[in-house]
């Protein structure tokens, strides 16, 4: 036989694959989330926050 069979070549590539994948992925999505989503949203509440307390001095005053 002058070429050696491939066995378990498949399955390791597909294993390194998926790993790298997911643990991209993870690290993608952990870093959108407290990088990007996470000081939106609070940037946003603080300022409709911010909004109620004026009208509710309006309001109150």
């Amino acid at each position: 036989m002058a070429i050696a069979p491939i066995t378990g070549m498949l399955r390791r590539g597909l294993i390194t694959d998926l790993s790298i994948a997911l643990g991209l992925g993870f690290a993608f999505a952990n870093a959108f989330w407290y990088g990007y989503h996470v000081p939106r949203t609070n940037a946003r509440d603080s300022y409709y926050r911010k909004l109620e307390e004026q009208r509710a001095a309006r309001q109150g005053a």
